[in-house]
């Protein structure tokens, strides 16, 4: 008599477990994927609030918002310092990486990466145009002042440029927002 029990799976069991372990392998996927842009979103909207705070301290300190270089235009502010030099020069305030001989407010994040809308490739902050009505999609920190930087001349508002990648990451709603004193608001 020969002894019928079997040890082992079949093959067909074999196959199935591992066409479930393929699906729920794409579904952490696909959900780690959406989980790193909902960090950079939130990573965005941390370093807006904390450079709003910064610059509302330095207009304490200096009776005014830092300048722009030339009226109307803006500049790139990521992986920047927030300085009040005693002595200052174009673009002191908020277009060096460190702060000698001075106070310092806030460091500004470089923005992160992927850029909304894919790549690494950061946008160009507009050379013209202050003060925007509406954003636009810009995938940078572009400040803009409404004063021409110069020894004692500083800005008595500001407006910084900026998107993320989801809307639904946004409280504020939208992807593209603008912050000024007022606070900031995203369409």
């Amino acid at each position: 008599m020969k002894n019928l029990t079997k040890k082992g799976f079949t093959l067909v069991e074999l196959l199935v477990v591992i066409a479930i372990i393929g699906l729920l392998s794409t579904i952490a996927v696909v959900s780690l994927g959406t989980a790193r842009q909902k960090a950079r979103d939130t990573t965005r909207i941390a370093t807006m609030k904390q450079v709003a705070t910064g610059l509302e301290s330095f207009y304490s300190d200096a009776g005014g918002y830092p300048a722009f270089t030339a009226t109307g235009g803006y500049y790139q502010i990521g992986g920047k310092v927030l300085c009040l030099l005693g002595t200052r020069t174009v673009t002191s305030d908020l277009g060096n990486t460190t702060c000698t001989g001075g106070t310092a407010y806030t460091t500004v994040s470089a923005y992160p990466t992927p850029v909304p809308g894919g790549g690494t490739t950061l946008g160009t902050c507009p050379t013209t145009g202050y003060p925007l009505s509406s954003g636009a999609q810009m995938a940078n920190y572009c400040y803009g002042g409404d004063k021409a930087e110069a020894t004692g001349v500083f800005s008595t508002t500001y407006q910084i440029e900026w998107s993320i990648e989801s809307a639904a990451n946004n409280p504020l709603g939208g992807s593209n927002c603008l912050t000024s004193p007022s606070g900031t608001i995203c369409s």
